[in-house]
């Protein structure tokens, strides 16, 4: 650089070249990169020049006669400067500031400058969920009944799930491990809500206009009138942005419904324990996009930049929202973004960003063929296959006898206090091959599933059924997501063989929900559905016990069995290879060895079904101890009178009714809080309540005073009052355990009667 000319005209150099002194900056401490900006008064960048190592820097004299302002500060990435800590000069006093060439600044000025580490830190997972849930938590999230007011009785709970028990479902998850990440952050200021804080009447017309702007939930079509249109896809809706679970609209309409019925001081305390509701309530900046980074190999990203020390005012703080794209075959998807979902966390969270993205390509899809060789069944449903009690393998395709609780789900305490929960409608199996099972030394390519019944010894009896329709999984090919088809692959190609399925190895680019491997619908009728599997009267009828085997072929339909097995004896070649079947009997880290090997030529299972629905009827009302099933009951008595029903409630199979109750509501907008609505005692004893051919069973009782009573509302006196008549309605619930290992709601059946009550002679 050339030397510097010495100053004149009262110490001023007018044109440069210059030197920025950092007053206080010692020799052991780190020199910020800065940056030298001149603009003119529209903000146009005049002239941009890095300083120095040693502070210098040069600003053109035609230059600095046109600026309008020198800045002096971090640069921002986008050919400026941060302004919230740089140093600003009107272009005409510049070159007053400037004593012998020099710059001189004050260490509170350029202390602003010094660089600092922000970093951030999480995990990504993509979650796997079916079609049904979607379309249930779209469902909840736009029923004007919110969870609060449906909690009033468990009668009216079982209606429908909440919003909140979906986001909980039991699920299956596996991390991300390839992509990109983008920190976005933004600045707000929120103040703490207070007991009457006039914001709350404010939020409850911000949710109004929010809720308006929803896209509504279409009714279920009617006979004779045309089909509405196709509804939204949920991850295209408000609802789900950008693959991103949007907590504000899915609970907006129960958020909406709790502040118009909460007392004051409740409706603050409700604000502040949700955060995406409070923070409507604060004043945020604009969105700034200020770091990227990539996915590591077990799905946690660590992104750290480099900027000017930012002060907050009092109440203020820093918000981080990501965005998670992937690229697979040349074709770029977001799998969540949390800007549109309104996701924001703090810089010290460490959040876990689940994507519900079908184009979600996960870690458990990257591996490599190291491993051992193995096959086992691994879910039922979204159910882990060590749910499952099935007794152990005898033979190829047969177990050990089983016992009044073999082939159910959930040997314990299940999700929703499942226990024993026997299988019934469409079952999806998902198995897992190991990478290993590829390599030459196995060489499996196929697969095949079959069912047939199952004695009382756990042996097979009766015809042997094969699944034989049509699967198809989503696969990425360039730059397009397409359906490969897996089978039933042609018996002239794999040596005659028939139902054949190719295996789909989880190192392929697969994507979408559909990841089973067998569809077995335990309703299905053979001959209407041209399926290879067992008649409807095989399945419809009392609860059985069935076997369902897995075999694995070859390239060339040869039937594979594990090293040290007897053979099958079925037709067609068979060879040994080394492999393992296995079976998983209890949770993963469980105290040893998760999973047993099966010493067999196929994996069999037990699995019991039985789809017969449970049975609600209200046969009679019952005043004190006359019962009358007449069908218009006016029922008027003394105020300790009482009121029951006669009713049966059962499932066919005394083992899968999971419980029946009773409700009553009195009248119009009735709820737990005006004492409106109620339950009638059910029997000790529930299962099978009044089963032909035993009679049936008579409730417990409420008092017409009970039921007459009305609580109004706080501060409102007399406190109670007692109607002298109203009308009402009871309503019978019964429940069965029966699942699919996917939904665990319980299927239902209700009946309901109406009759009016009076206090009066």
């Amino acid at each position: 650089m050339s030397k510097r000319p010495t100053a004149a005209n009262g110490g001023r150099n007018d044109s440069g070249p210059y030197r920025l002194e950092l007053v206080g900056l010692d020799a052991a401490s780190e020199r910020p990169d800065l940056v030298v900006l001149a603009v003119d008064d529209a903000r146009n960048v005049l002239h941009r020049q890095q300083v120095d190592a040693d502070g210098s820097f040069d600003i053109p004299p035609d230059v600095l006669k046109r600026a309008h302002r020198v800045l002096i500060g971090v640069a921002d990435g986008k050919e400026g400067v941060q302004m919230a800590s740089a140093a600003s000069f009107r272009g005409n006093e510049f070159a007053r500031q400037i004593t012998d060439g020099t710059l001189a600044l004050a260490e509170g000025v350029w202390s602003g400058f010094k660089y600092y580490w922000v970093c951030v830190t999480g995990n990504v997972q993509a979650c796997r969920r079916r079609p049904w849930w979607y379309d249930s938590i779209v469902t909840a999230a736009t029923t004007a009944t919110p969870a609060i007011e449906r909690a009033g009785t468990r009668l009216q709970r079982r209606a429908a799930p909440s919003v909140s028990e979906l986001i909980y479902w039991p699920q299956r998850c596996a991390s991300v491990c390839l992509g990109s990440v983008e920190v976005y952050r933004r600045s707000c200021c929120c103040s703490p809500i207070v007991f009457d804080d006039p914001r709350i009447p404010e939020l409850v017309v911000d949710l109004e206009r929010y809720i308006d702007r929803l896209p509504p939930r279409l009714p279920p079509p009617k006979r004779g009138v045309p089909p509405p249109p196709p509804p939204i896809d949920p991850l295209d809706s408000p609802f789900f942005n950008g693959g991103t679970l949007n907590e504000l609209a899915l609970n907006a309409t129960a958020d909406l419904h709790a502040l118009r019925s909460l007392p004051r001081e409740q409706a603050a305390h409700y604000i502040n324990g949700r955060a995406y509701l409070y923070h409507r309530l604060c004043t945020c900046g604009t969105v700034t996009r200020v770091g990227s980074g990539t996915l590591q190999p077990d799905g946690s990203f660590n992104i750290c930049w480099r900027e000017a020390l930012r002060l907050q005012r009092l109440n203020c703080y820093d918000q981080y929202a990501y965005i998670v794209r992937q690229t697979i075959g040349g074709s770029t998807n977001t799998l969540y973004d949390g800007v549109a979902g309104g996701a924001w966390f703090a810089g010290s969270d460490h959040p876990t960003l689940t994507s519900y993205s079908g184009l979600a390509f996960t870690c458990n899809e990257t591996g490599s063929g190291d491993g051992d060789a193995y096959v086992l069944l691994d879910l039922i449903g979204d159910t882990e296959s060590h749910e499952l009690t099935t007794p152990p393998s005898t033979g190829w395709d047969r177990v050990a006898a089983p016992n009044a609780g073999s082939g159910l789900l959930f040997p314990g305490t299940g999700p929703n206090d499942s226990h024993l929960r026997n299988l019934g409608g469409a079952v999806e199996l998902s198995f897992t091959f190991s990478l290993a099972m590829r390599e030459p030394a196995v060489g499996a390519r196929y697969y095949r599933v079959s069912i047939s019944r199952a004695d009382a010894s756990g042996n097979p009896t009766g015809p042997r059924y094969f699944m034989g329709q049509g699967l198809a999984w989503q696969k990425v090919v360039g730059a397009d997501v397409v359906p490969e088809s897996l089978g039933p692959v042609l018996p002239a190609t794999v040596g005659g063989e028939l139902n054949l399925y190719r295996i789909p190895y989880s190192d392929e680019a697969w994507v979408g929900s559909v990841r089973y491997h067998a569809l077995i619908n335990t309703l299905s009728n053979a001959a209407d559905m041209n399926l290879n599997l067992p008649p409807a009267s095989d399945l419809v009828s009392a609860a059985a016990n069935h076997l369902i085997t897995l075999e694995v072929f070859n390239a060339a339909g040869e039937r594979l069995r594990p090293l040290g097995t007897a053979a099958t004896g079925l037709p067609g070649a068979e060879v040994a290879k080394a492999f393992k079947f296995r079976r998983w009997f209890q949770p993963g880290g469980s105290p040893g060895d998760d999973t047993v090997e099966v010493p067999h030529a196929a994996l069999t299972h037990l699995f019991c079904w039985d789809n017969r629905p449970p049975v609600a009827d209200i046969e009679r009302l019952v005043m004190d101890t006359t019962a009358s099933n007449a069908e218009c009951q006016f029922l008027s008595g003394a105020a300790d009178s009482s009121f029951a029903i006669e009713y049966r409630a059962y499932v066919a199979d005394q083992r899968f009714q999971y419980r029946h109750s009773i409700g009553w509501l009195r009248g119009l907008n009735a709820s737990a809080a005006n004492g409106g609505v109620g339950t009638l005692p059910a029997p000790a004893s529930p299962n099978n309540a009044g089963e032909p051919p035993a009679s049936a069973v008579i409730s417990g009782s409420n008092s017409f005073e009970l039921m007459l009573t009305r609580i109004n509302p706080p501060m409102v006196l007399p406190p109670t009052t007692l109607l002298p008549r109203c009308s009402f309605a009871v309503t019978l619930v019964t429940e069965s355990k029966t699942t699919n290992g996917e939904s665990l709601s319980y299927p239902y059946a209700t009946e309901t009667a109406a009759f009016a009550l009076a206090i009066g002679p």
